[in-house]
């Protein structure tokens, strides 16, 4: 009987991938192979590479006893492994082949599973349904982003490739580069590298040294971020201190509380964290964190770059020492971004902040070659231009262009800044983003660029322009497309029932080099969209994002106007999102001005319930971009509030007064520059929010009630100047 000559080629496949693992872990390596052919092939194959090994099963199909589905991928953060499959015939999602890669340890094998490489980009991925929006179906997004991964598979001088029905390649040329273990530790019981060592002590300088003077603590993957902070927090508990501990998801700090118990065995484990005497270390959830600020000594805040700005600023003025911690690359948001865009926020709020980089890894050798191909294949290491090179640009010099994505998948240059400048404009952009910013059948990618050099760019999305029957369903709360934030927000929030058969082109993402803010660019950059757009026949050009007076004002000045205000907190920004537009055709006009005067009437009477915790401040800026009015006084009325405002009346009779003049002039008055942004953000809170001296705080810097009833007083007088 003749041998199967397919069993032969498994065996061979065996012997290689065998020899792959010995020399992944002589060199404490991670490595990659990739199992190129049809579904069943590759399953087969697979089985045969890690026949000595049990490996993690990442895939849709039921393959293995210890298979998850692809959609858990993110769920492994915190986990470390010998080897593990990632079946992309499921489709490839981008956050969760990077989330997986970083869960193996050093000499660990990672197996992907593909469709043959060349026909892949074609191929329908079960993936894209995450892309397509209304009406496009997952066939209609790109295959850029897979044809750009092939490339960087097969150039990646690393990683070996299998093609089913082609003979095995040979095994990829050593690195050169000897191979090194981890750092000698400095205390084998605890630290691995000098590096982590210095980090436990920098934690521990904080929780016992000055106040207000916070760490910030960023490593890529493997570095022992995370089990630093748990060793420093064993030492803190058992010394008796409080420590909190604050992340995105509970999960990500798993690793921290385990070595917390490492670093101090006779802890007790507790439902939220652990004890140990009268210490407690104890885990609470970022809103929890918000709401109740509970007392510690430290508070601890992991994958930073996750938890919205607002809430850390929130958390920064409240607690008097600090630990952030977040991952260079991470999965929760990017902690170059993080520290880029928190760091005025540091500097305001405490100048004296460190910071400190965990460069050595622990889990791999330096030089690790999967580390290498993820970041390559991800632009985890995409960065925007140097500040040298763009100290003299001016926006009259720059040239805006929209791009052609088939040609942008192949400058790679291009690609890198341009997604580097929306990693540090937004630092929760993740590596999904790419992949939506080459393949979504709706996204348009804009720039401004000074010769070859990117320094702004801009995300649009095409929506609207939908059904009759389907915006009515959409009108009635029975349907919502995938997609079409604007025309469904404007009809099914604030009433517009014709709003989706508008065109429209919303601005996804804007970002500029922060070397050249408030240079102009953005708003040059603007001007450009909303030229293309008109010409293209949109009806309006829009965007939603977490209301600031800063980018409230800045939207004002580039000629958007408010139109609807969230109410509850957007989980990404932690702040109500904000709709803004501005209109491009007759149709959009009138769009336009019903949504306007609506949003002027209705925001007055929510801001006593649903939107009482919006920072005043913000309110006052957008009051300040809305119609005024008319109040409803007459002249008894005018005279009592002139009786308030002389200092003859109290506070609480004229109260309803207030509330009404208030309502109807604060925001052209605080536009017209009449009277002063701090003092129209005590009418919004005292008055408007109907907030108690103690709830307005710090945000109006309010010595008491008497000091906040002279301010009311003042403000009253300025505002009976307008009616």
């Amino acid at each position: 009987m003749q041998p199967d000559p397919e069993d032969a080629a498994f065996d061979a496949l065996a012997a290689l991938a065998q020899h792959l693992r010995q020399r992944a872990r002589a060199a404490r390596h991670r490595l990659a192979l990739v199992l190129a052919g049809d579904a069943a092939w590759t399953l087969a194959a697979a089985s045969a590479a890690t026949a000595d090994s049990d490996p993690l099963w990442l895939s849709d199909r039921a393959v293995a006893s210890l298979a998850r589905p692809l959609a858990a991928a993110g769920q492994l953060l915190g986990q470390e492994l010998d080897a593990l499959v990632y079946d992309a015939h499921g489709g490839l999602d981008p956050d969760g082949l990077g989330a997986a890669a970083g869960t193996l340890r050093g000499g660990g094998l990672l197996v992907l599973l593909t469709p043959p490489l060349a026909d892949w980009p074609q191929r329908p991925d079960p993936q894209a349904r995450r892309i397509a929006v209304h009406p496009f179906t997952p066939a209609d997004v790109g295959g850029r982003f897979i044809a750009r991964l092939v490339r960087v598979l097969e150039t990646d001088p690393g990683c070996l490739i299998v093609h089913q029905g082609r003979p095995l390649p040979a095994l990829p040329p050593a690195d050169g580069s000897p191979a090194r273990p981890a750092d000698r530790p400095v205390s084998p019981a605890r630290a691995a590298t000098a590096d982590q060592q210095r980090a436990i002590e920098a934690i521990l300088k904080t929780a016992r040294g000055r106040a207000r003077r916070p760490l910030v603590i960023t490593a890529d993957r493997g570095r022992g971020k995370t089990a630093a902070l748990g060793f420093a927090a064993g030492d803190l508990l058992a010394a008796g201190a409080t420590v909190l501990v604050t992340a995105p998801r509970r999960a990500a700090v798993e690793p921290l509380f385990r070595h917390a118990t490492a670093a101090l065995p006779e802890a007790e484990t507790k439902r939220d964290g652990l004890a140990y005497r009268q210490g407690r270390l104890i885990f609470i959830a970022p809103d929890a964190l918000d709401l109740t600020a509970p007392p510690a000594e430290l508070l601890i805040v992991d994958e930073a770059a996750g938890i919205p700005a607002p809430l850390l600023a929130r958390a920064l003025a409240r607690y008097r020492r600090l630990v952030f911690a977040t991952t260079i690359h991470g999965y929760e948001g990017t902690g170059r971004g993080f520290e880029v865009r928190f760091r005025a926020t540091l500097d305001r709020l405490t100048p004296h902040w460190r910071a400190l980089t965990l460069e050595a890894p622990i889990r791999w050798a330096p030089h690790d070659p999967l580390e290498a191909l993820i970041a390559r294949a991800l632009l985890l290491e995409a960065a925007p231009a140097p500040r040298e090179a763009i100290a003299d640009i001016t926006a009259e010099r720059c040239v805006a262009e929209t791009l052609d994505r088939d040609a942008l998948v192949e400058d790679e240059a291009t690609l890198a800044e341009l997604f580097g400048l929306l990693v540090l404009a937004h630092y929760q952009t993740r590596p999904l983003d790419l992949r939506h910013l080459l393949d979504g059948p709706n996204v348009r990618v804009s720039l401004l660029r000074d010769r070859e050099t990117v320094v702004a760019t801009a995300l649009t999305a095409d929506e609207g322009n939908l059904e009759a029957d389907l915006t009515t369903a959409v009108f009635a709360g029975q349907r919502r497309p995938r997609g079409h934030l604007l025309p469904q927000t404007l009809c099914a929030h604030a009433g517009l029932a014709v709003a989706p058969r508008l065109r429209y082109r919303r601005i996804v993402r804007l970002a500029v080099h922060p070397a050249l803010a408030r240079r102009g660019l953005g708003r040059r950059l603007l001007e450009t969209l909303c030229a293309e757009a008109q010409a293209d026949g949109i009806d309006l050009v829009g965007a939603s994002f977490g209301a600031t007076p800063e980018l409230i004002g800045f939207w004002d000045r580039c000629g958007f106007t408010p139109v609807q205000l969230g109410t509850r907190r957007n989980a990404a920004s932690g702040e109500h999102a904000l709709v803004v537009l501005r209109p491009l055709s007759e149709p959009g006009d009138s769009i336009l001005a019903e949504a306007g005067q609506r949003l002027a009437e209705r925001l007055p009477r929510l801001l006593p319930g649903p939107l009482r915790q919006v920072s005043p401040a913000t309110i006052a800026a957008l009051l300040a971009t809305l119609p005024g009015r008319t109040p409803r006084l007459d002249a008894n009325e005018r005279c009592e509030l002139a009786s308030f405002a002389t200092e003859r009346r109290a506070l609480e009779p004229a109260l309803p007064l207030l509330i009404e003049l208030a309502s109807a002039r604060l925001g052209p008055t605080l536009r017209q520059r009449r009277i002063t942004a701090e003092l129209a953000t005590v009418v919004v809170g005292a008055i408007l929010q109907m907030r108690t001296p103690t709830e307005l705080g710090a945000e109006a810097d309010t010595g008491g009630r008497t000091d906040l009833v002279v301010r009311l007083r003042r403000a009253a007088e300025l505002l009976l100047l307008e009616v």
